[in-house]
């Protein structure tokens, strides 16, 4: 699943007071995410975090999308 452009909303962190943010991600490392926010980049752990997909409404877990996107292309998801 690539979520590269997508506008998303953060549901939980283990930074709590990144709970609530929306952004468009514009990068991904293997256990971060970076989300546009109001003009900054806000930088989020994958680990320990749950997205929502603000277009599709779709609940994503940070170990649901954890590694690299070119290492999880060949992954069936649940």
């Amino acid at each position: 699943m690539n979520v590269i452009g997508e506008r998303v909303k953060i549901l939980s962190a283990k930074d709590p007071t990144l709970t609530g943010k929306t952004g468009i991600v514009v990068l991904e490392s293997a256990n971060t995410l970076v989300l546009q926010s109001l003009g900054r980049n806000v930088r989020v752990a994958k680990s320990g975090a749950a997205f929502m997909l603000v277009g599709s409404g779709k609940i994503v877990t940070g170990l649901d999308i954890m590694g690299r996107l070119q290492d999880r292309l060949g992954r069936k998801s649940a």
